[in-house]
């Protein structure tokens, strides 16, 4: 199951609330990498809705919302939120590959 630290769900909010957004959702996409030695990518967006299939988490005073390959992708994945040395949400995932030496010249 996908987690959001409470760090994160408070981040996410004060994010949310200098938006003026709070009514809106965060949508947590995550894509298989270009090649065999990378893990997958990431993106969040606001969103007012969510889709058919979608998997929606509640996290503090924010809510998730994930599609079916995203969940998949995301299992056992942990959203969190660091404020030293740069400030930013980071996504934990046991599952993702993470070798970076596969001399390929891909993205690694």
């Amino acid at each position: 199951m996908f987690t959001v630290t409470e760090r994160a769900a408070q981040a996410l909010y004060q994010f949310l609330q200098s938006e003026g957004k709070t009514e809106y959702a965060v949508r947590i996409v995550a894509h298989e990498g270009g090649c065999s030695c990378c893990g997958p990518t990431y993106g969040l967006f606001l969103e007012k809705e969510s889709a058919p299939g979608d998997t929606i988490i509640h996290a503090g005073q924010v809510k998730i919302f994930l599609d079916q390959m995203s969940s998949a992708l995301l299992d056992e994945a942990t959203l969190d939120f660091t404020d030293s040395p740069e400030q930013g949400f980071f996504i934990d995932n046991p599952k993702a590959l993470s070798q970076g030496d596969c001399n390929q010249g891909c993205c690694c």
